[in-house]
């Protein structure tokens, strides 16, 4: 009979341990679009910038090219850091503010995060306006579209 009451006493304790640390740890989602973007605090948005940022230069810089300079591999390494050359160059600061400016406008609402970013360091690069703006609307196509679908439950 004490086996039993210890049993349900451990089960007992440890059912309001898992439940007290589900009430403190902080639900992490990264936003997919503007509307998530904007519902993140100032805080939130700059730790997420920096954190992005930060892993977007780790991954460049991780791109094995030890199969020798003309691998395809060493091409995409090469090619993907003139194409974002202004990654590495753009502050947190910058890009919340660049995102910030980005989602201000209510059609880009939808638009995903990604995009955002990437049309974000094509405007600091001086990427032409025709080019940009060609690359918003695909994204604003884009992310309406995948408003639209139903989530998928996995």
């Amino acid at each position: 009979m004490k086996k039993i009451v210890v049993g349900i006493a451990l089960l007992l304790t440890s059912m309001a341990a898992i439940a007290a640390d589900a009430q403190t740890r902080p639900e992490i989602a990264p936003p997919s679009n503007g509307e998530d973007w904007m519902r993140l605090s100032s805080t939130e948005k700059l730790f997420w910038s920096i954190g992005y940022s930060s892993g977007y230069v780790d991954a460049l810089n991780k791109i094995d090219v030890a199969s020798g300079p003309n691998s395809p591999c060493a091409s995409l390494a090469a090619r993907t850091e003139r194409q974002t050359s202004t990654a590495g160059k753009v502050s947190g600061f910058e890009l919340v503010s660049g995102l910030e400016k980005f989602y201000a406008d209510p059609a880009n609402a939808q638009v995903p995060i990604g995009s955002a970013i990437r049309i974000y360091l094509l405007q600091a690069s001086g990427k032409d306006q025709t080019t940009i703006q060609e690359l918003i609307e695909t994204a604003r196509l884009l992310g309406a579209e995948s408003a639209r679908r139903p989530a998928v439950k996995q």
